[in-house]
């Protein structure tokens, strides 16, 4: 269906994306060139991080010895960089601030970062086809319900959305209450 199953997917399936690359069973006969350069790119990657892991493991593991601060000011340092380096634009390095903020935010208040970058990814396309469905069936919103598929994943979607409200209001009734002490 065009789901990715991981954060990781999604990124992988963005980045097509945004290449121009549709995924999906005819990208072998629409784009065979860059799936192969894919397919080359991961073999001689494997092989390099064989031979590197095999050689340099133990010095590379010495990272490790280094304070966290250390090494977390580095990766900040070389992904700032990179951002910079990319496109030679400022509005980039904003960004990547930015982002990195509300990436921290985030995790600090354990929200769950991969449903955001498949909003992200999945957001236009559902959006494109939303908004084909509207002109098609003249801006009537019902064909979503009437149609069997689409009534189901609806219900569906939408008892997914009132159950957790509902539980927590059931367990809010059966909690007695206490007075303060």
């Amino acid at each position: 269906m065009g789901i990715p199953g991981s954060g990781a997917t999604a990124i992988i399936l963005g980045a097509f994306l945004l290449h121009g690359l549709q995924p999906g069973p005819q990208v072998f006969e629409t784009s065979r060139e860059i799936v192969y350069a894919v397919f080359a790119s991961l073999f001689v990657g494997v092989v390099g991080m064989c031979l590197i892991g095999f050689f340099a493991a133990r010095y590379l593991v010495k990272v490790l010895d280094l304070p966290e601060v250390i090494v977390s000011a580095y990766v900040v340092m070389c992904c700032i960089l990179g951002a910079f380096a990319a496109r030679n634009n400022i509005t980039d390095v904003w960004l990547i601030v930015v982002f990195g903020v509300v990436g921290y935010l985030a995790e600090r208040w354990r929200f769950p970062i991969a449903p955001m970058v498949l909003g992200v990814i999945l957001g236009p396309l559902a959006e494109t086809n939303f908004m084909t469905t509207m002109i098609s069936f003249g801006n009537d919103w019902t064909v979503f319900f009437t149609r069997p598929i689409s009534g189901t994943i609806m219900v569906v979607a939408l008892l997914t959305i009132v159950y957790p409200v509902f539980r927590q209001l059931r367990k809010r009734r059966q909690t007695p209450f206490s007075a303060p002490t």
